[in-house]
C-alpha cells in the first residue's frame, strides 16, 4: 500500500460512516412523524446528523488528498520495515487498532493491528473493550506475519511467527504520568511524555535515547505526501538491535491501542 491507496481508504470508510449514520436519522424522524410527538425530540437526531456531517467532510478532506499526495517512485528493493529508521505512523479506521507504517517515500513498509476485528467492538466502550486480552500482529509490506504482541494489563507478550514467546515486557509502577518503566528481562526502557501527551522520548536505563516520537515535525520534502495534519513522525537511534526495535514497536502498540476506534 502506498500513502494514495491510504487516503482513498480512509476517505471510503467516512463516507460509509457517513451513509450509515444517515440510518438513524431516518428512522427516528418516521417514528416521532407517526407518532406526532413534539418537534424537540427531533433533537435525538442532532448527534447522528453532526457525525454524519463530519464523517462527509473527512471524506472530502482524504479524497483531495489522495489527488495531491506526490508519490517517489518505488524501489525495486524491498527493504526490511526494521531497518527503516525514521517512519511515519497513520491509522485506518478500526475497533482497535490498525497502524500503518510508512517510508519517507510514501510506501507501507509495515502494519500493526488487531487479530480480531468483530463487528460489536465497533460499538464497544473503550473501558469495556480494554478488559480483554487483545493480539496484534506485526506485519512486513508483503502482509507476512512476523511477531504477535500480546496485551494484558501491564504486560505485553511478544512471540515470533511461529508463536513461539521471545520476551515480555513489564509496565512498573510510577508516580508520575509524564513517565512510564517499562523492563524486559534485564532491559529497561523509559518513556517520558510531553505535557500535552503527543510526543514521547524512549530511553535506557542509562540515558542513551531509543527513539523520538513526535507529532507534526515531518521534514519538509515529506509534506508532499503526509497531507494530514499532526501525523507521528518515530524517529529510531541508527545503532539499535532488531531485538530493540521490536521491543519500541510493541510499546507503540501498547500506546495507540485504540487510535480512531
Amino acid at each position: 500500500m502506498d500513502i494514495q491507496k491510504y487516503y482513498r481508504q480512509t476517505a471510503f470508510a467516512s463516507l460509509n460512516a457517513s451513509v450509515i449514520s444517515c440510518i438513524p436519522i431516518f428512522f427516528l424522524a418516521s417514528f416521532f412523524v407517526a407518532m406526532h410527538l413534539s418537534t424537540k425530540y427531533f433533537l435525538y437526531m442532532l448527534p447522528f446528523a453532526i457525525y454524519s456531517m463530519t464523517s462527509y467532510v473527512l471524506y472530502r478532506l482524504d479524497k483531495r488528498r489522495s489527488i495531491e499526495a506526490l508519490l517517489e517512485n518505488s524501489k525495486d528493493k524491498e527493504t526490511s520495515l526494521l531497518e527503516k529508521k525514521t517512519v511515519v505512523l497513520s491509522f485506518l479506521p478500526a475497533p482497535s487498532l490498525r497502524m500503518l507504517i510508512f517510508d519517507c517515500d510514501g510506501v507501507a513498509v509495515g502494519e500493526i493491528r488487531d487479530e480480531k476485528f468483530h463487528l460489536v467492538r465497533w460499538y464497544l466502550p473503550y473501558f469495556l473493550d480494554k478488559l480483554y486480552v487483545k493480539n496484534y500482529g506485526f506485519y512486513n509490506s508483503s502482509g507476512m506475519l512476523q511477531y504477535l504482541f500480546t496485551i494484558k494489563g501491564k504486560t505485553i507478550e511478544i512471540r515470533n511467527k511461529e508463536g513461539k514467546k521471545i520476551s515480555k515486557i513489564i509496565e512498573q509502577k510510577m508516580d508520575k504520568p509524564s513517565k512510564s518503566v517499562f523492563t524486559y528481562g534485564e532491559n529497561t526502557i523509559i518513556m517520558n511524555k510531553s505535557l500535552a501527551f503527543t510526543d514521547y522520548r524512549f530511553l535506557k536505563a542509562n540515558g542513551l535515547p531509543l527513539a523520538i516520537l513526535q507529532k507534526g515535525l515531518l521534514p519538509k520534502e515529506w509534506n508532499k505526501r503526509f497531507l494530514k495534519p499532526n501525523i507521528p513522525l518515530l524517529s529510531i537511534n541508527h545503532g539499535l538491535s532488531n531485538k530493540e526495535i521490536i521491543h519500541l514497536y510493541a510499546l507503540l502498540t501498547k500506546i495507540y491501542a485504540y487510535k480512531d476506534h
